[in-house]
């Protein structure tokens, strides 16, 4: 009990250290963006004076070390400040975009994990037969696809030549959730694809690997059928790996769906981030980025957790 204790406390000083350095880099890194803010909002014709006097309400002037301070708080209390842009509380702009970002995700995440087990499952069974060939070489030809390409393709084809949907049509999950769902599931599906292909490759290695163990043999011997020998002992034990991975592809998918949402013409976080780029929207930008980033390493903080729970010899390493 005191070691899961000492583990849990360890890897929660390691999220808090990590979300740290990541709120540094971020201001670091949009600190130093070429540009001035004030300059962009009144234009090209404003006076010096002008720019001078609306940097300092925006708090420009400030030394780099108060700035951060104000903007550290800002993040931590769910309130980083103002839009330059829209001059709209950053939470709420944001709030109106995640439900976009956040509901493709989801259901890219539940097509992976729908698709990719059964097929690990299936084609690790028999490794090296015809069924495992066939699945390992539609893996291969779905991880050299980017969402990008694979979401051209699937307008093409369900938009153009089936006439199926109309892109850019989003409904709000507040009017109609079904709606919501439904014009989400087609850039879902292009996201999901090339990591359906990643999350069958690791699992199938990873479901070979433990079949090959001392104790599947010995489970044999004592006279357990394939099936049970699979769901009692190997899939548990694929569990770890299984963790670790789905992780890695949530994050990467939280990523990813912020191109196709672009090709879809959906109104989520990655338009909003590009047009704080394209305004130099420090408050904006800033805190789209840290809250992606927020999002990633909580992530790999529960998927630590969680591994722990299922392979308790991790925390005594």
């Amino acid at each position: 009990m005191k070691s899961k204790a000492r583990y849990f406390i360890g890897k929660f000083i390691e999220l808090i250290l990590t979300l740290f350095v990541v709120s540094l880099l971020v201001f670091a890194a949009f600190s130093i963006i070429p540009g001035d803010a004030a300059r962009i909002m009144l234009g090209p014709n404003a006076s010096e004076a002008q720019v001078n006097l609306l940097r300092a309400q925006m708090g420009l002037d400030k030394p780099l070390i108060a700035r951060y301070g104000s903007w550290l708080l800002g993040i931590i209390t769910f309130n980083p400040g103002t839009s330059y842009a829209f001059n709209m509380s950053v939470s709420e702009l944001i709030g109106q975009r995640l439900p976009v970002t956040v509901g493709m995700s989801a259901i890219a995440m539940l097509m992976v994990i729908v698709i990719s087990y059964p097929l690990a499952v299936v084609s690790a069974r028999k490794p090296g037969r015809l069924g495992d060939q066939i699945c390992s070489v539609i893996g291969h030809i779905l991880f050299a696809i980017p969402p990008y390409a694979a979401s051209l393709l699937l307008i093409l084809l369900a938009g153009s030549v089936f006439s199926l949907i109309t892109v850019g049509n989003y409904v709000s999950p507040s009017d109609d959730f079904i709606g919501y769902v439904g014009c989400l599931l087609l850039p879902s599906f292009a996201i999901a694809l090339p990591k359906i292909a990643m999350s069958f490759k690791f699992l199938r290695s990873s479901i070979i690997e433990q079949r090959t163990s001392d104790y599947v043999r010995t489970s044999k011997s004592h006279g357990l059928s394939d099936l049970k020998i699979l769901v009692r002992h190997v899939l548990p034990n694929s569990n770890v790996s299984s963790i670790t991975i789905i992780s890695i592809i949530l994050s990467d998918i939280l990523g990813g769906s912020l191109i196709v949402e672009q090709v879809f013409n959906l109104p989520g976080l990655g338009r909003l981030l590009l047009m704080a780029i394209d305004r130099r929207d420090f408050p904006l930008l800033s805190g789209i980025v840290f809250y992606l980033a927020f999002i990633t390493v909580i992530l790999y903080f529960l998927s630590d957790i969680a591994a722990s729970l299922a392979d308790p010899r991790i925390r005594l390493k």
